[in-house]
């Protein structure tokens, strides 16, 4: 008889006196209480914790929960009810957590139910306990083989096809110093003519600011899967990748099919982060020369503090020759200044520029009615000499509006990580 197939019972199991399943009625509560006698709190656990305790509770609490089932159909779950456990499994291979902390919470959940039974008072009760043992043992069995089998798949997938971190391939690029095909030589990697150059940027993940234990497994995790996204990619377009859990840079083959949105885009799903990059597709000679500009682009946009998602120079020429120090930049930034005693215009300013000059749109972000988004636009005319309604005077009031960003941010920021 398989794991899979269902086992019939005479009567539902009975304990002294009562239903067995009776005593799993609440299982989360009796889950949480187990594992604090077993792992602990939290806190009492040195990081960083292999798992997080929410996700030890769930998958305990599950198979407490189809023990509960078995206990009172007398068979075992449909093989549908094992998707759960593959899906968890192929998600947890991803993100490193061990196998043998997932199969403890497995063991745990299915013990449960015989761990709270009564003891049998009863000898006529022992056949039907001995059948409920070995429901829950099979049961035990069936779940360890759907997530071991996912797990370990999974976990190939990634060791087999996952990035390449060539950090000495991608530094001999990025500096171009000769050397990046005797050392592709040497390692047996085929390089191609052309690359999208990728600078990336990524925040941290909302359970990072968690407890002081959780914010290095989170930090950790994010990352995995930011790997596992690369894993994806078809072996013609292998990147060549140093990241870390802040950002980093790719080389991605420019060739057909290779789309640099659609890569931040499963970044961005895979890490749970919003992710900010840019991108310029350059001969394989000429990398080390556009990596800079594009180190600086990301710079600039982060101190714009525009939304994240994916830049190219053409996206942000206007930007860059407005951030170049000097006087020409300090100049424009005066052409606000009489705006500052307001508390106001500048801001009615600057969500005109980003609502591309839609009166409506504005009045609708700021919340005021469209007449006050005008009154406001006219005070800024009256107050700079530009007209914001006319786009040359837009042209320069946007322009000040960066200048002054800029100058209120000074201090750079190394977008290269490697």
């Amino acid at each position: 008889m398989t794991t899979t197939e269902s086992v019939h019972v005479s009567q539902e199991e009975y304990v002294g006196g009562r239903r067995a399943s009776d005593r799993l009625r609440t299982p989360r509560e009796t889950v949480a209480r187990m594992l604090d006698q077993d792992i602990g709190e939290p806190e009492d656990t040195p990081p960083p914790r292999d798992c997080a305790r929410g996700e030890l509770d769930d998958m305990t609490t599950t198979c407490c929960e189809l023990a509960t089932g078995v206990l009172e159909s007398g068979r075992l779950p449909i093989a549908g009810a094992m998707d759960i456990f593959r899906d968890a499994a192929t998600r947890w291979a991803r993100d490193g957590v061990p196998l043998g902390r997932i199969q403890h919470a497995i063991n745990e959940g299915c013990a449960l139910g015989l761990r709270t039974a009564p003891r049998v008072a009863d000898d006529n009760a022992d056949a039907p306990m001995v059948d409920g043992t070995v429901l829950i043992m099979e049961l035990l069995d069936a779940v360890t083989e759907s997530v071991s089998d996912a797990y370990l798949t999974e976990f190939r997938t990634l060791t087999q096809n996952g990035p390449r971190h060539d950090a000495e391939l991608l530094d001999a690029l990025l500096t171009g110093d000769g050397t990046a095909r005797k050392i592709a030589d040497r390692m047996g990697a085929l390089l191609a003519e052309d690359y999208h150059v990728v600078a990336l940027h990524f925040p941290n993940h909302a359970d990072e600011g968690a407890r002081r234990g959780d914010a290095g497994m989170m930090a950790a995790r994010k990352l995995r899967r930011i790997h596992a996204a690369l894993a994806t990619l078809d072996a013609d377009c292998a990147p060549i990748a140093s990241v870390s859990a802040t950002g980093g840079t790719i080389l991605l083959p420019d060739i057909p099919g290779v789309d640099v949105d659609e890569l931040v885009g499963r970044f961005a799903d895979g890490g749970q982060i919003a992710v900010t990059a840019t991108t310029a597709s350059a001969a394989i000679d000429d990398i080390a020369a556009t990596a800079p500009h594009l180190y600086e682009l990301l710079s600039l946009v982060r101190r714009l503090r525009y939304s994240p998602g994916t830049y190219r120079i053409a996206d942000l020429v206007f930007e860059y020759q407005v951030s170049r120090p000097g006087l020409g930049r300090k100049h424009l930034v005066t052409l606000i200044d009489p705006l500052r005693d307001s508390v106001d215009l500048l801001p009615t300013l600057q969500a005109f520029v980003e609502s591309d000059s839609n009166r409506k749109k504005t009045a609708t972000w700021l919340t005021v009615h469209p007449n006050t988004v005008d009154y406001r636009l006219k005070r800024v005319e009256q107050l700079t000499g530009l007209d914001p309604m006319k786009p040359s005077g837009l042209r320069r009031l946007h322009a000040a509006l960066i200048a002054d960003r800029l100058e209120a941010r000074r201090a750079p920021v190394d977008e290269r990580i490697s």
